[in-house]
């Protein structure tokens, strides 16, 4: 331990990093730290890292971090946020003062982001994307936090190499992320406003509330019978009136996911092409229900011949 004297003659107590690493978090890697007294600390910069913002930012409320500063939020920090949010120097492993912030302020952060969440019209657009992030963190959080429990209880993490639980962390992150990521392209939506003559902005999640029928009728109705109708049931619209959760997050990886993404693709290339409503519909219609009739006489064809009549 070392001791700084500040301007007002404060002597500041400054503890040396005795362990030093990175935990990973999605596809980030955040520098940490235990210090001598066991605080375990994380980089500041990492912080923004975590939720997948620049640090850059204005910083709104003296003693909070920008991503905690906006006066939307102000109601939901609490004094346990505000005390975590306190700048702790440290000795670094070569000699210099490195800057940091509790490593609990991770979930904190988490919460006042979700707290948010769940009062109507709180948070702005671009603060949407951080409490979906909250919430995988939070989640796998909690998932790591049993195992390593147990692990503790019964003493199996003497046995534990020594990242088991890092790579837990990360295969629960990489599951959530893969289910709360976009499965539409940008160009999607690009292509879509376009065609009704709307103004996009790339920043904003909000989309006029037709783009859901839009995206039920041209994408969801071309998947097998019954599919969209079992999406709907199983994916409820709330009290709110929105769904809890994206229909494509309900589809399997493997056949739903694949057939998803190459008739998106297919059908932003129709888009492209069309100059209105009227004008994509004409060549949907033309592109992919031509297509399916085609098929469908295929298949009542070979259902009818002998030879698929004698081998049954």
């Amino acid at each position: 331990m070392t001791k700084l004297i500040l301007e007002d003659g404060a002597v500041l107590k400054v503890f040396n990093a005795t362990y030093r690493g990175y935990v990973k978090i999605g596809n980030v890697e955040i520098p940490c730290a235990v210090l001598e007294n066991g605080k375990r600390v994380i980089s500041q910069t990492g912080l923004f890292q975590c939720f997948e913002r620049p640090r850059k930012g204005e910083v709104r409320q003296e003693g909070l971090p920008s991503i905690l500063g906006a006066k939307n939020l102000l109601p939901f920090v609490t004094d346990d946020v505000r005390e975590k949010c306190v700048v702790i120097p440290f000795l670094h492993s070569n000699g210099k003062i490195a800057y940091g912030y509790d490593a609990e302020l991770i979930p904190l952060v988490c919460e006042v982001y979700l707290k948010a969440q769940d009062e109507p019209d709180v948070l702005h657009a671009t603060q949407i994307k951080i409490a979906a992030v909250s919430q995988i963190i939070i989640r796998s959080l909690a998932k790591l936090g049993i195992i390593a429990l147990i692990d503790e209880a019964t003493g199996a993490q003497y046995d534990r190499e020594k990242d088991a639980l890092q790579k837990i962390l990360s295969a629960y992150i990489s599951e959530d992320f893969l289910k709360w990521q976009s499965r539409f392209p940008r160009k999607y939506y690009q292509e879509l406003f376009r065609l009704y003559k709307l103004k996009y902005d790339p920043i904003s999640l909000k989309r006029p509330q037709f783009i859901g029928k839009f995206t039920n009728k041209y994408v969801y109705k071309m998947m097998p019978p019954g599919i969209l109708e079992e999406l709907q049931k199983r994916n409820p619209i709330t009290e709110k009136g929105t769904r809890s959760r994206k229909h494509h997050q309900l589809l399997t990886e493997e056949i739903g996911i694949t057939h998803l993404e190459r008739h998106v693709t297919k059908l932003v290339t129709v888009m492209e092409l069309s100059e209105s409503p009227r004008d994509f519909d004409n060549k949907f219609q033309k592109v992919f229900h031509g297509a399916y009739q085609e098929l469908l006489a295929f298949e009542e064809n070979k259902n009818q011949s002998p030879e698929m009549e004698r081998t049954k």
